[in-house]
């Protein structure tokens, strides 16, 4: 059974062809909000939100800005400067408080921050639910991570939720994964740390990210790590280990297995002695390459 386009009874509205060039590209959310605008809606971010349903303020904005981008928007005048957490929250009306979000917010923020808040603490909180789109649930778990690093503060939850918005995590759901994921590259660096003989805190920002790469790009895991190791010899540093394990990947070698059946370690001797054999062939040697050379090339954040 097919379909075609149902009479229109003087219900209809024009649609820019801007809107029908941009759709292979603009998102649901975005198309949504075209739709809401050339139906009459009124280009504030709070009640498109409100009336789409979207998952947040921010996400409203967004859409404002892409099609401000694209032409289908002009803006009315500059825009203001953001204002700085101090300032959003000093403009919050404290009858806000008798919202029943706002007030179970606060309320619950206290038990799991496990402290008393005081008043511009309290505003900063509803600051991030009013001001800045953020839903009850994500700044509770934004709390229950700032009780965890053991700094309990409405300022440590505004900090963390800026950064989980900078990784594009928006709901509760979102949230936790990013919590999951973060708790076990944590214990990926410490693990890691301790083969180099040094602590995790130690590390710098691009060896957390090699390492990170490691595992979840690469599928490299402790073993092969280790086996790393044992060819760096002397030169026991991040950077070098990354340039192993990068010619080994390169040259598809993914388990201790194929890079000891290239004759770059013979068996388990190399665990028990510490003497290494000569190599296969001078095309297997990976052991004498310069490393240096594989990833002095990459710029360190």
């Amino acid at each position: 059974m097919g379909y075609i386009l149902a009479a229109q009874n003087g219900d209809a509205v024009a649609v820019p062809q801007v809107v029908f060039r941009h759709l292979p590209r603009a998102d649901g959310d975005a198309v949504r909000v075209a739709l809401y605008l050339v139906g009459g809606g009124a280009a504030e971010p709070r009640a498109i939100a409100h009336d789409l349903g979207l998952k947040s303020v921010e996400a409203a904005k967004r859409a404002l800005q892409y099609w401000a981008g694209a032409g289908l928007l002009e803006k009315t005048g500059a825009s203001p400067a953001p204002a700085a957490p101090e300032e959003q929250t000093a403009k919050v009306d404290l009858s806000a408080l008798e919202d029943p979000y706002v007030a179970v917010l606060c309320q619950e923020a206290q038990a799991v921050l496990g402290r008393a808040l005081g008043r511009s603490e309290m505003l900063r909180l509803v600051g991030l639910y009013l001001n800045e789109g953020w839903q009850p649930d994500v700044i509770l778990t934004g709390c229950a991570e700032a009780a965890r690093q053991g700094r309990p503060t409405a300022a440590t939850v505004s900090r963390e939720l800026a950064r989980w918005r900078e990784a594009g995590v928006e709901t509760g759901a979102e949230a936790e994964r990013y919590l999951q994921q973060q708790a076990l590259r944590a214990e990926r660096w410490a693990e890691t740390a301790a083969l180099f003989g040094t602590e995790a805190d130690k590390l710098t920002r691009w060896e957390r990210t090699a390492v990170t790469r490691w595992y979840e790009d690469w599928g490299f895991g402790p073993a092969m790590i280790a086996e790393a190791l044992l060819h760096a010899e002397s030169h026991r540093t991040v950077r070098y280990v990354d340039g192993i394990l990068r010619a080994w990947r390169a040259q598809g070698l993914l388990t201790v297995d194929a890079v000891r059946g290239q004759g770059q370690l013979a068996g388990s001797n190399i665990l028990a002695t510490g003497v290494r054999p000569a190599a296969a062939s001078a095309k297997k040697d990976l052991f004498h390459a310069d490393w240096n050379a594989v990833f002095d090339e990459e710029a360190e954040e």
